[in-house]
């Protein structure tokens, strides 16, 4: 009998999905060093997205492919798996245009880490745009930030 493997039917590259893991992971550590840390109710260090993004900067040029990103995240953001076969759209969390699209990258991880991307809810290309808009908003950030691009580094 066959065992599926962790990348079929997955609606993007799996270089992709890998990328996006490793970006994502480097990212939050990059985060924690640069001081956007607290401490869970675990004691375990964690990154402060809110910090973070009551703090950031992301000022993309118009029309760039970091606009458009974060045009898509916030006009269609990453729906909320409800139930083992219901997703739902849920509004982003943030009281800025940078909060937002940090929740909706946040979100896009959540997804395709905890699952679900391989059926086929989404329509085609859905995904894969979630996952490219998702890392366009981690590398604007980087760009736009020496302190956590040094961390990134």
């Amino acid at each position: 009998m066959h065992t599926p493997l962790p990348f079929d039917s997955l609606q993007m590259p799996r270089e992709l999905a890998c990328e996006f893991f490793a970006v994502f992971s480097r990212f939050e550590y990059a985060l924690k060093v640069s001081g956007f840390l607290y401490v869970n109710r675990y004691g375990r260090a964690a990154p402060d997205w809110d910090s973070f993004a009551a703090a950031a900067i992301l000022q993309p040029v118009p029309n760039s492919a970091l606009a458009q990103a974060m045009d898509f995240l916030n006009r269609e953001p990453p729906e909320v798996q409800t139930s083992a076969h219901n997703w739902q759209p849920v509004p982003l969390r943030g009281a800025t245009p940078i909060a937002t699209v940090l929740d909706a990258a946040q979100r896009v991880r959540h997804n395709l880490f905890h699952g679900g991307k391989h059926s086929p809810h989404s329509p085609p290309g859905r995904d894969e745009a979630l996952v490219r808009a998702a890392l366009e908003v981690l590398f604007g950030c980087l760009s736009q930030n020496n302190n956590l691009r040094a961390a990134y580094a």
